[in-house]
Formats: C-alpha cells, sequence, structure tokens
C-alpha cells in the first residue's frame, strides 16, 4: 500500500477533526454521541476548528469537554476544507507515542449525532483493508419539523437523491466513488495536500478523486453498519442555498476533474432545461411540435407522480402529500440552476469563490 503501511497490530493515535460555526443546538449531542466507545477519551484527540461562531457554541464546549484532549483552533477563513487543514497540521501524533504515518485522522459534522462505538468502528475499517483510502459511514438525514422532516424524507429517498451510496441503508460493506465524512490516514492525506481549500463545498468529494488517482491505497468504502443522524435544513430558504450551491460546486469539481461527472447529476439540469422548454414553447412553437413537447411533459408528470407516492409511503402523513412535491421541485430546480450558473462561470473563466 502507498501511505502508511500500517499493519493490523500497529498501536495507532485517533484525531477527530470537527469542524463548527454557530452549532450551539447540536454539539454537545454531537461530541457526547462520538464519546460512547471503548476508552475513547484516554485515546483520542479532538479538535474542534471553529469558524467565527457568534453564538454559545465554544463556551458549551469548553464548559461541556474540558476533561479531553482537547484542541481548539480559529478558522477565519470559515470554509470546511480550511478548517479540515487545520485540524491535520495541528494533530497530534504522540497520542500512543506512536509516528505521524499509524496516526489516523476522522472527520466529524457538528450537525451530526453519530452511533455506539462510531470512532472505533471507523479505526477497524480502515485498518483491516490496506486497500482502503476512506473509510466512510451512511448518512441518514433527520427532520425536526414538518418540512424538515419530509426534506428528510427525500433526502433518503431513491428518487429523490439519486440513488447515492452513503444514503443506502441495509447493504453489505459499499465500494462507492464518495462517502459521507471519512476516516483516513494521516500521511496518505499529507501526500495529498490536504483538502482543496479553492472549494467552498464539494470539498469531500474532490478529495475522494485524488484518492481514487493518486494512492494505491484508493478504495473509498461504506460501513453500512455505521449510519450517522444528520440534522437537515429547517425552512425553505436554506434548503434553496443549500441546493444552489451543491449544484455551483459541482462545476468547480468539473473544471478540475473533467471525468468526474455522474449520469445521475445530469437529471436535475435535464430537468431544469426541459422546463424552460416548455415554458418557452408554449408561447413561440407551432401547434404540432407544442404537441409533441406537452405529450413528454405528460409523460414525465406521470413518472415525476410514481416517484412522490413511493417518497410518501415511507411516512404517509396527509402534510406530506403536499410537501414532498415542492421539496423535490425546490430540490431539483435549484441544484440545476446552480449548475448552470456555474457552466457560465467556467465557460467564461469567472470561477473563483463566491
Amino acid at each position: 500500500m502507498e501511505g502508511c503501511g500500517i499493519d493490523m497490530v500497529t498501536k495507532i493515535s485517533k484525531t477527530v477533526i470537527i469542524p463548527t460555526r454557530n452549532e450551539e443546538e447540536y454539539i454537545e449531542d454531537c461530541i457526547n454521541s462520538l464519546l460512547k466507545g471503548s476508552n475513547v477519551i484516554n485515546s483520542t484527540e479532538f479538535i474542534i476548528v471553529d469558524g467565527k461562531s457568534s453564538d454559545n457554541t465554544l463556551n458549551i464546549i469548553r464548559e461541556k469537554f474540558q476533561h479531553l484532549n482537547l484542541k481548539i483552533l480559529d478558522n477565519p477563513k470559515i470554509y470546511q476544507a480550511s478548517a479540515l487543514n487545520l485540524g491535520i497540521e495541528n494533530s497530534s501524533s504522540n497520542i500512543l507515542e506512536v509516528g505521524s504515518d499509524s496516526q489516523i485522522i476522522i472527520r466529524a459534522d457538528a450537525h451530526s449525532v453519530y452511533p455506539e462505538n462510531y470512532l472505533d468502528l471507523c479505526v477497524e475499517a480502515l485498518q483491516k483493508n490496506l486497500e482502503v483510502g476512506n473509510a466512510g459511514s451512511i448518512q441518514k438525514a433527520v427532520g425536526e419539523n414538518y418540512f424538515s422532516e419530509g426534506v428528510a424524507l427525500v433526502m433518503n429517498s431513491t428518487f429523490g437523491m439519486g440513488g447515492v451510496k452513503y444514503r443506502k441503508t441495509g447493504n453489505k460493506k459499499l465500494e462507492s466513488d464518495t462517502a459521507y465524512l471519512g476516516c483516513w490516514w494521516k500521511a496518505d492525506l499529507v501526500k495529498l495536500g490536504g483538502f482543496n481549500e479553492e472549494f467552498q463545498i464539494n470539498e469531500d468529494y474532490e478529495l475522494n478523486i485524488r484518492i481514487r488517482k493518486f494512492l494505491n491505497n484508493n478504495l473509498i468504502t461504506i460501513n453500512p453498519d455505521l449510519i450517522v443522524n444528520y440534522f437537515v435544513r429547517t425552512n425553505f430558504l436554506g434548503l434553496l442555498k443549500q441546493f444552489f450551491r451543491y449544484g455551483l460546486w459541482k462545476t468547480k469539481t468539473l473544471s478540475i476533474h473533467p471525468d468526474s461527472l455522474k449520469k445521475r447529476q445530469l437529471a436535475p439540469v435535464l430537468f431544469v432545461l426541459f422546463l424552460f422548454t416548455l415554458g418557452t414553447g408554449n408561447l413561440i412553437l407551432p401547434y404540432p411540435y407544442l404537441q409533441i413537447v406537452n405529450w413528454i411533459a405528460g409523460i414525465l408528470s406521470f413518472f415525476w407522480l410514481i416517484m412522490i407516492v413511493d417518497i410518501w409511503k415511507d411516512s404517509p402523513k396527509i402534510i406530506n402529500i403536499f410537501l414532498i412535491p415542492i421539496i423535490v421541485l425546490l430540490m431539483h430546480i435549484s441544484w440545476g440552476f446552480g449548475f448552470l450558473y456555474g457552466l457560465l462561470r467556467w465557460s467564461t473563466g469567472r470561477w473563483e469563490k463566491s
């Protein structure tokens, strides 16, 4: 294996990096869930990298978790990639008096709650297979109100999110192109130059591309036993912004890795283009062509209705009959518009941080 070459009996050290920004509602539950494992407190370094929180996040951490092997760092650039790189750079390798090439970095999201023994199982998944470059988990979306429960239903569905592997529960261990969060040998992250700080989001996917391209231990794996509860956006505007930025920054990834586009990612873009064609077609197309377009729209609407029912059956509440179609439209249209806007920026040479 290229990188650390750790054998199965070598002691390792663990560093958990948690980027934060205004996470006072979630940070205590997040860290407490990570502590549910064997000897976590004595064997694990925790690094909080805070992006200028204006709430009570840091006070909660200092008050509740001063007994941990804990570092708190400032992240003036705010974004996740810079937070993770700061954590990697400042991580210690002497927790169990081992070298840096036997140190494992585990990423945790402050907006999530983790299953018992999460850290131990991450380490096990990485250590037992020397072909693995990143051992990740399953993301299970969780809602906190009527709207976010609808968002969670859509995000957990195959139709809503295009069948992304790290959202599928109940499967055997999976190889994938990406995973939720991650667990890496520090030596491999250093070799790759860490996370790409040109990315405000999608930095995880971009790193996984480089793992697959440049490491011999280039497998990305997902352990379906590691189901992490992720708390989704609770309002329309937050959801719109989130998915617009997902689409936008996907084009940034394509500008560096043109071969990284997946067929599933074209669906929202084609949907937006079809809506535009349908709208303009009704104004300018001759009747025979307009009839064809409307027939296609009718067929697509039928399949779209089947998709909505398939999502709704997992939680057949009356309110979800109304929420799910709206949420699906918001997600796909905002992602598609973000992608198209990103293509415009790319084609005009204006791809810079927004």
